[in-house]
């Protein structure tokens, strides 16, 4: 993938890149007084470029209220031959727009119709990354391979780990791995090993603190365990022999809630049984008086009244309708009166039982005493398992913790096999085609070798270094000298991988801002020359930024002359327009 244009829709210096070498040239006329240069632009194309090829919004580069309304739009050429166009606006930057094309687009005016329009920006990635289409470290998407081929000031400060890698090493370590042609995932395996065994540990602390444990104290509480289950089964039979208590407090309830009631019941019951006996014996009594026509008449004459016969006759009859009902009536008051005395003799019987058995049932209540010593030892009881359960929990921690230890130790070999898996892939010297092109560019350009290897420490993690061979004769002038140095092994590096995967799907451009700063001429004349030659060779895109003082000059006192088709971008300081960004601020 190459850099075709950039341009917006207003406040920005549209720009055309070359396919092969491209300078974007800040010219200098204040030079007494010696302005900002940064304030010209050239560092903040590298952003620019970023921003469109959706790197994280950066608020302290595009905040500005200049900015506003800005929509930024960026021109790539896909290694399958199709140009691809991306719009991103500041003040919408986390939706994004696609067009892909045939053919390379004529002017700095942006499609009218969008193939893919207002993407959400996690899915914009994707589908860039789907664009690009790259077959190198496939195990990560292009922006983590990005950052070596846009390279500011501060991402020179190593040749690996630049100043966006800010994390752990399995952040950027096993990604430099698979760079480097190796599989990421030995070493993504051994970190994540290790960390699990970090974690591990971790668990053991929290267990040894919060159940404030040691692991050799486990036959010691195993043994105070022994002693507290004695303790216990003691108290148990103890308490075995109260166990008339809990009867007892069953029986205070039943006798309360249950007998008390009842007997109350049959009580009610046999005093109505009573009543109603009481009740028919006496109209059974009243049935039996006979009354006699003979004592009637002796009556009249103790009276010495008369007595007629029809009245006789009268009283006769009525003696025989009383004496045919009393026979009926009496013989239903008999049949209800049995009835009666069976339902009192029963329930008499159920009274005398309940009684019995409430007699009985209170010949087991205890005393106060005795329930006062069964609380205290209830109260031992439920501190002696209280105690059981704390021991059990101790051991159980120890036991985890021994469990994880034994984990941990089983990991470690896991480690070591994984430690041994790296070392044997390392000693397969993937690298060496990088190595040999990398120590190529960097001997033309400065007369001596550079190694870029692979170590693995004590911890058996990986160690990436890239330095010269004989690095005295280079750094040791003095601290600028050796980061001014320090930037050449990294351009070295960016160009030796897109050199060995230009037969892959991968980036073509790389862009160092600066890169000439603080050099000899000589070797600024060479670098330059280099970096034109592989460009032509290898069909890369380079991008340099410098200043024009930056610009060397041979022995001759002849200034290097850059093409008009190399220069894409010019700034100057003469007044805003000569800035990218058409504004100061």
């Amino acid at each position: 993938m190459k850099l075709v244009k950039i341009y917006a829709n207003k406040n920005f210096k549209n720009i055309e890149f070359n396919p092969n070498f491209n300078v974007v040239l800040a010219i200098i006329n204040d030079k007494l007084n010696k302005k900002d240069t940064h304030n010209l632009g050239k560092t903040s194309l590298i952003h620019v470029i970023n921003f469109i090829l959706l790197g994280s919004f950066n608020k302290k580069i595009f905040g500005n209220t200049i900015f506003n309304g800005v929509i930024f739009y960026g021109e790539v050429k896909l290694n399958s031959g199709q140009y691809l166009t991306i719009r991103r606006g500041i003040d919408t930057n986390t939706k994004i727009s696609f067009k892909l094309s045939e053919d390379k687009s004529k002017s700095f005016n942006a499609p009218s119709i969008w193939d893919e329009e207002n993407i959400p920006f996690e899915k914009s990635r994707k589908k860039l990354n789907e664009y690009l289409g790259f077959d190198v470290v496939t195990n990560y998407d292009y922006r983590k391979s990005i950052t070596y081929f846009l390279r500011t000031q501060q991402d020179f400060l190593d040749v690996y780990k630049l100043d966006k890698f800010k994390g752990k090493h399995i952040d950027w370590k096993p990604f430099v791995f698979e760079l480097l042609g190796y599989d990421s995932n030995l070493i993504v395996n051994k970190l994540s090993l290790e960390d699990d065994i970090e974690k591990k540990k971790g668990i053991i602390k929290v267990l040894k603190e919060e159940a404030r444990i040691n692991i050799e104290d486990r036959d010691k509480l195993a043994g105070l365990l022994d002693i507290k289950k004695q303790d216990l089964e003691i108290a148990l039979q103890t308490i075995d022999k109260f166990n008339f208590f809990e009867q007892d407090k069953t029986l205070n309830k039943e006798l309360i809630d249950q007998i008390d009631s009842n007997i109350q019941l049959l009580s009610t019951e046999r005093y109505r049984l009573d009543y109603e006996i009481n009740k028919i014996e006496e109209s059974l009594s009243h049935l039996n008086l006979d009354i006699k026509i003979e004592d009637l008449e002796a009556l009249y004459k103790e009276a010495e009244l008369y007595f007629p016969e029809v009245l006789k006759k009268d009283f006769s009859e009525l003696i025989k309708f009383n004496e045919a009902i009393s026979k009926d009536r009496r013989k239903y008051l008999n049949e209800n009166l049995e009835e009666l005395k069976t339902q009192n003799n029963t329930v008499n019987k159920e009274l005398k039982a309940l009684e019995l058995d409430k007699s009985e049932k209170l010949a087991f209540l205890t005393e106060k005493d005795s329930y006062e010593k069964f609380k205290s030892y209830q109260k031992q009881l439920s501190k002696l398992e209280a105690e059981i359960t704390r021991i059990n929990d101790k051991i159980q921690a120890v036991d985890q913790s021994v469990e994880i230890e034994e984990q941990i130790q089983g990991i470690h070999l896991q480690v070591e096999n994984a430690v041994t898996a790296i070392r044997e892939a390392v000693n397969k010297r993937k690298h060496a085609e990088i190595n040999k092109i990398f120590n190529n560019i960097i001997y033309d350009i400065l007369g001596t070798n550079a190694l870029i290897s692979i170590q693995q420490n004590k911890q058996g993690n990986v160690e990436y270094s890239a330095d010269y061979q004989n690095p005295s004769d280079l750094l040791t002038t003095s601290e600028s000298q050796g980061t001014t140095y320090k930037k050449l092994l990294c351009m070295a590096f960016d160009l030796a991988l897109l050199i060995h995967y230009r037969k892959n799907s991968f980036f073509r451009f790389a862009y160092h801002d600066g890169i000439l700063e603080g050099l000899d001429d000589r070797i600024k004349i060479r670098l330059l020359n280099k970096i034109k030659s592989l460009c032509e060779e290898y069909d890369l895109q380079y991008i340099l930024s410098l200043i024009d003082s930056d610009i060397p000059t041979d022995e001759k006192g002849e200034k290097y002359k850059f093409t008009s088709d190399e220069i894409c971008l010019e700034l100057n300081d003469k007044d805003d327009l000569g800035k990218i960004f058409l504004n100061s601020f």
